[in-house]
């Protein structure tokens, strides 16, 4: 799924890590670790595509789709909770707003074609049942269906922040980056997280302080130390 090769990453004439080399496969659940400063977080947005490594490469099969936690919640203020979760799946989103403003507009001049296309393209990401996938993850994640047609600017930080990872949750990804999932969580919703990760059937890179969560979740550690990234098997 992930291939990468002879990956560093400098600022200045600080080396954050170099002469990394691995391949991460569907079913590894890596609980990236390393002291505070380490290059954790750089080592995710790097993966991510947020920046670019100093030296190497970082390939990803085509057409595999990322679920990254972003912390951009003030993009999404004034909109829906249970449609900030469902646009993490941008294709089908995007395809089920057009869709929206194409039937709206159907009176004065309806595109048959355009709508059939629209409409195939929200069929094959089951985007029937996209909304009810959001639901039953935000509920996980501590948020009840009563609040979900509410505006996210309604929400405390914190809640919004659960938001955004239901976000990344939901978007039908083949990749999970998550950078302190468990923040604003409580026991419940953290037990709720381990068990959906466990049951992922892609690839999943995780940072986070909380060993039991890791030792829980993760088959594989990526230990970023001494300049370099190390896998290991095991939690």
């Amino acid at each position: 799924m992930i291939s990468i090769s002879n990956l560093a990453k400098s600022y200045g004439d600080r080396t954050l890590f170099s002469n990394v080399s691995a391949q991460i496969n569907s079913g590894d659940r890596c609980g990236l670790v390393g002291a505070n400063g380490s290059g954790k977080t750089t080592f995710l947005s790097i993966l991510s595509g947020d920046i670019g490594p100093s030296v190497g490469s970082v390939r990803i099969q085509k057409h595999l789709r990322l679920g990254v936690l972003k912390q951009d919640q003030y993009l999404y203020e004034d909109r829906r909770i249970i449609d900030v979760a469902m646009m993490g799946h941008s294709e089908l989103w995007q395809a089920m707003e057009a869709k929206e403003i194409l039937l709206a507009d159907a009176e004065e001049d309806f595109d048959a074609d355009r709508f059939a296309l629209l409409e195939e393209t929200i069929q094959l990401n089951e985007g029937y049942t996209a909304e009810a996938k959001a639901t039953k993850i935000l509920e996980g994640l501590g948020l009840p269906f009563d609040i979900h047609k509410n505006k996210l600017s309604t929400l405390s930080g914190g809640f919004k922040l659960r938001v955004l990872l239901g976000q990344a949750l939901a978007s039908s990804p083949d990749v999970l980056l998550l950078d302190e999932p468990t923040n604003h969580l409580d026991i419940l919703s953290i037990r709720w997280l381990e068990t959906f990760l466990r049951d992922f059937q892609g690839a999943v890179i995780v940072i986070s302080h909380d060993h039991r969560f890791l030792d829980n979740v993760s088959n594989k550690i990526l230990d970023v130390d001494y300049e370099t990234v190390l896998m290991y098997s095991g939690n």
